[in-house]
C-alpha cells in the first residue's frame, strides 16, 4: 500500500514537472527557451551587421515582447501559488510528504529487489560457464533486474548523505530542499521577478525617495532561467531518477532563419502601410473621443 501510495505522489509530481500539459514547467521553461534563442540570434544580427538599417518601432515592439515573455515567464515557474504549475509548487509538494522519500519506497516503487546482492548471487548461479560463460542483457525493470537496484541504491545514497549502513528506512536528506527553494531565491531571479510584480504585470507608483525598480538585463534573465532549469532537472533526474530535459530549446522542424535576409515589405506598399498606420490611428483616437457619449448621453 506504501508502494502504491508513493507512486500515485511520484507521477503527480513529475507530471507538474514534465507533464503533456502546456503549463507543466519543462513546458514552460522550452517556451522561455526558445523566445531567448530566437531573440539572442536576431540581436546578434544586428551586432554583426551594425550598418544595416532595421525599422525601429518593430525592433521597440521585439525588444520590448522579449522582455515583458521572459519577466513574466520567470515569474510564473517560481510562483508560490498552490494552484499553479511551478517549481516552487512541486518543491512544495514533495515538502508535504517527508515520510515517502525513503530508500525502499525510491528503489522498488516499481518492482525492482531491494536486496540486489541476493539477486546477483542466484543469477550468477543460473549461468550456464560451459560455453565460455557468456552473459546476456541484465534485466532493466521487474524483481530480477539486480544491476539497476544497485544503480538506484546508489543514487539514494547520494540523496540521503551517504550513509555509512544501508537501510530501508533511510530518507532523502531535507537540507537538499531547503538548497533547492533557496536556488530558486537566487539574486536574478528575485531580480526578474522584482520587475514583473513592479513594471510589467502591475504599473506601481515610485512614491519620491523610495527605492525604484530594477532594471534587468540580458544577462539577469540567462542567469534566472538557468537557475531555474538547473532545479527543475535535479528533481526530475536525481530526485525522483526519472528523465532529463534532453534538449532544453526545442529542436526546430523548420529553417528558422528562412526569409530573414528579406525585407519586411516592398518599396512599393510603404505608402499603402502609411494610409493603413493613419487610417487605425484615426480610429482608435475615436476611443478616447466618444467616451462622453458611452458613459453620459446614454443616461439623458
Amino acid at each position: 500500500m506504501a508502494l502504491v501510495e508513493y507512486r500515485t505522489f511520484r507521477r503527480k509530481c513529475l507530471d507538474y514537472m514534465r507533464g503533456d500539459s502546456d503549463t507543466s514547467v519543462m513546458n514552460q521553461v522550452h517556451d522561455l527557451a526558445w523566445h531567448t534563442v530566437v531573440f539572442r540570434t536576431l540581436n546578434e544580427a544586428r551586432r554583426i551587421e551594425p550598418d544595416r538599417l532595421v525599422n525601429g518601432a518593430l525592433w521597440e515592439l521585439t525588444t520590448a515582447g522579449y522582455a515583458s515573455l521572459m519577466t513574466l515567464g520567470i515569474r510564473r515557474l517560481v510562483d508560490k501559488n498552490p494552484k499553479t504549475d511551478s517549481v516552487w509548487n512541486v518543491i512544495a509538494l514533495v515538502e508535504r510528504r517527508p515520510e515517502l522519500l525513503t530508500r525502499e519506497k525510491f528503489i522498488c516503487y516499481d518492482g525492482l529487489p531491494y536486496d540486489y546482492e541476493a539477486v546477483q548471487r542466484t543469477y550468477i548461479q543460473s549461468l550456464d560457464m560451459s560455453g565460455g560463460g557468456h552473459v546476456g542483457w541484465l534485466p532493466t525493470s521487474g524483481p530480477e533486474a539486480w544491476a539497476m537496484s544497485e544503480i538506484m541504491h546508489k543514487a539514494f545514497d547520494r540523496l540521503a548523505g551517504n550513509p555509512v549502513k544501508r537501510k530501508r528506512i533511510d530518507t532523502v536528506d531535507l537540507s537538499i530542499l531547503a538548497a533547492l527553494r533557496d536556488r530558486l531565491l537566487h539574486p536574478a531571479i528575485e531580480k526578474v521577478c522584482a520587475m514583473a510584480d513592479r513594471r510589467v504585470a502591475h504599473a506601481e507608483r515610485i512614491a519620491e525617495g523610495s527605492e525604484t525598480a530594477p532594471i534587468v538585463t540580458y544577462n539577469d534573465i540567462d542567469d534566472a532561467l538557468r537557475q531555474i532549469v538547473y532545479v527543475a532537472n535535479f528533481l526530475s533526474t536525481s530526485f525522483f531518477y526519472d528523465a532529463a530535459f534532453g534538449s532544453v530549446v526545442r529542436t526546430p522542424q523548420f529553417n528558422v532563419l528562412e526569409a530573414l535576409d528579406k525585407p519586411w515589405v516592398t518599396t512599393d506598399n510603404l505608402e499603402k502601410l502609411n494610409r493603413y498606420w493613419h487610417d487605425l490611428s484615426v480610429s482608435m483616437d475615436g476611443w478616447a473621443n466618444t467616451a462622453q457619449d458611452e458613459f453620459l448621453l446614454s443616461r439623458q
